[in-house]
This record gives C-alpha cells, structure tokens and sequence, in this order.
C-alpha cells in the first residue's frame, strides 16, 4: 500500500511539476512576445521617423541647391558690372557717364 501511495505521490508531483514548467514557459513566451510587439514598434516608429527627416533633407538641399544657383547665377550677371566699374579710372568718370542727360 505504501507503494501505491508513494507512486500516486510522485506521479501527481510529476504532473504539478509539469503543469508548473508549461505554466512558466507560457507565461515567459508571452513576456518575450510583448516585448517584441514593443520592440517592433519603436523600430517602426524610429523608421517613420527617420524617412520624415529624409523627406526633410532633401527638400532643405534641393532649396540650398536652388540657393547656390541662383547665387551663381546672380554673380554671373553682376560681375561684368563689377569688371567694368575697376577698369574705370580712378579719379575720373567713364565718357558714357559725360554723356548722360543728368550730368549736362
């Protein structure tokens, strides 16, 4: 009888101790699992966030680059201007400026 008992005994442990580690185990996957979710999302978002700033970047350098032209741009008109006022005489007007209707 004390067999019998002591059979009982183990198996019942046995299954408790069963029951226990798939209880755990359930409970560790489904942690893991949120974590994951969480994980996810912020690489999601981090993702979101990052094409944003690209989207940004790019209009910020297409406009820096339409800067940069119409500087070029704008150099290329004044700087026949420039050539032509160092090329003047120093201490005399140029003979077109004579010939303006305010200086007569």
């Amino acid at each position: 009888m004390n067999v019998l008992i002591i059979i009982a005994f183990a198996a019942t442990a046995a299954l408790t101790a069963w029951w226990l580690a798939v209880a755990r185990s359930a409970a560790t996957i489904s942690r893991l699992r949120e974590e994951m979710r969480e994980e996810v999302g912020y690489w999601q978002a981090e993702s979101a966030r990052a094409k944003a700033r690209a989207a940004q970047l790019e209009k910020e350098v297409a406009s820096w680059s339409a800067g940069c032209k119409q500087g070029r741009d704008d150099l290329v008109t004044v700087l026949p201007l420039i050539i032509a006022a160092l090329e003047r005489p120093a201490g005399g007007r140029a003979e077109a400026d004579e010939d303006h209707p305010a200086n007569r």
